[in-house]
Parts: structure tokens; sequence; C-alpha cells
């Protein structure tokens, strides 16, 4: 498969764009691509387009659309996942995991036993910095569609929003019941606990809301690796349905 890169944009058939200096370096420096190869852009909506190299400059490489290879499709079946807060690289490999495994949505949440708070101007370049490892994320696996990535918030009212929406709530707690073999298909959203798990103020408004608590077993994983573990394990048991991929 060609070298695919994350270009946001609409774009059409005979079209030229240039890359940033970022990508025009790795493209030409680290791939040492050359006029006339083929690469593939994709916008993060379903959107692909098979691109010819007009121009391998390091600072600024040119591309012509050649054809479109994957349209967007209507949505289908949402999988959000609400993460705790955690400092540093954690937080980066949480993120990324959800989405290789198909998170559509990626909420923030702003635990009470969350270790990570930030004032304003630095949650925002955590915010960029989290997008960025979205889209490297979706260009190593191969998913066109960038998850959303919510801002962060409290437990209560992302429970009183999502509750509208429709989808099925879940939460991962070490007294909860069994994790069920089989689901039913539809859209759902799973709570993770940052490290040190939901405070018991947090597991009271689960319960006002009769939000399901599951459990994975004996074993207590690490924040960073529950998300990827409860979203397999939800795909498992909904019989994985077909995400939007090429």
């Amino acid at each position: 498969m060609a070298q695919r890169f994350y270009v946001p944009g609409t774009y059409t058939v005979n079209q030229q764009l240039q890359l940033n200096a970022e990508r025009s370096n790795y493209l030409c420096r680290t791939l040492r691509q050359k006029n006339g190869d083929r690469v593939e852009i994709f916008d993060g909506i379903g959107n692909v387009f098979a691109c010819e190299i007009v121009a391998n400059d390091p600072r600024q490489t040119a591309l012509t659309v050649v054809t479109q290879t994957a349209k967007a499709m209507a949505p289908g079946i949402r999988l959000g996942v609400a993460i705790g807060l955690i400092k540093g690289q954690p937080m980066d490999r949480a993120i990324a995991q959800a989405t290789e495994l198909g998170a559509t949505d990626i909420y923030l949440l702003d635990g009470q036993r969350s270790n990570l708070k930030l004032n304003e101007q630095r949650m925002a370049g955590k915010l960029q910095h989290w997008q960025k490892v979205i889209v490297a994320s979706c260009e190593q696996c191969g998913q066109i569609n960038l998850p959303n990535l919510h801002n962060p918030s409290r437990l209560a009212p992302l429970l009183s929003r999502l509750t509208q929406s429709g989808a099925h709530l879940i939460f991962f707690h070490p007294q909860g019941n069994p994790t069920p073999k089989q689901l039913v298909t539809g859209d759902r959203v799973v709570f993770i606990g940052p490290e040190g798990g939901f405070s018991p103020e947090e597991l009271n408004a689960f319960a006002e809301h009769q939000i399901e608590g599951y459990r994975l077993g004996p074993l207590t994983l690490r924040a960073e690796t529950m998300p990827a573990v409860a979203l397999a394990l939800i795909h498992q048991a909904s019989g994985w349905p077909t995400a939007a991929t090429d």
C-alpha cells in the first residue's frame, strides 16, 4: 500500500496541493520518494485520494490528485471511550491504542482521582498534542476516519449529556459484573477511570444513571492499558461490526 498521510481539506481529481515542511521532509528525506511516485492522502472523514508527487521539495512537496480511492460513508455504529486523565506518555498510549481499536469518539474524563491538573493554556497545548497522536495512530493502522477528541469534562455533566444520546453506557470497575460474552450491536460509550479508579462519588453517579459496571477478572490493569482491552472486549462481544476503514 502506498504511503498514506492525513491532509485535511476538500480535494478533486487533478487538483494540486502542497504538503507542509514536516511531511515534505519525511517524504523526501526519510522515505526517499521522488517525482512520479504515488502516495495517498485522507481527509479524516472517510475520503482517500491517490496522488502523484510532481515536485519532491523537502520543504514543500507538491502533489497532484490522480483519483479518489475511497469515499466517505454514512455514519455507522459509534463506539466511544471516556478515558480518565493521566500524566505523560501513558495518556498518549491510551489515546493511540483507543484510536487503533476503532474508537469513534474519545472523551477526556477529568476524574476526581486524575493526576493531571492543567490550566486552560496548558490543556490547550495538550489537546493539540493528543490530536497529533490520533493522526499518527490513524496513519499507522490504516484508519481513515479520525475519532472525535472531546474536551475534558467532569463525570456528572458527561453522563448527563451522553445519557440523552441513546448510546449504551458502561464502565469498568473491579466490583462490576462479569463482562458479557455477547452484546447487541449498537452505539456505546465505555468509561475508564484514571490511576486509582473511580471515586465513591463517581460510582454513585453511575448508579444514579443506572450505568452497568463490568469487571475483567482478578487482575487490576493499568489505566493506560484498560481502554484498548475494554474496546477489544466490546468489539468481540458485539461481533466486531465493520468500521469505516480502507
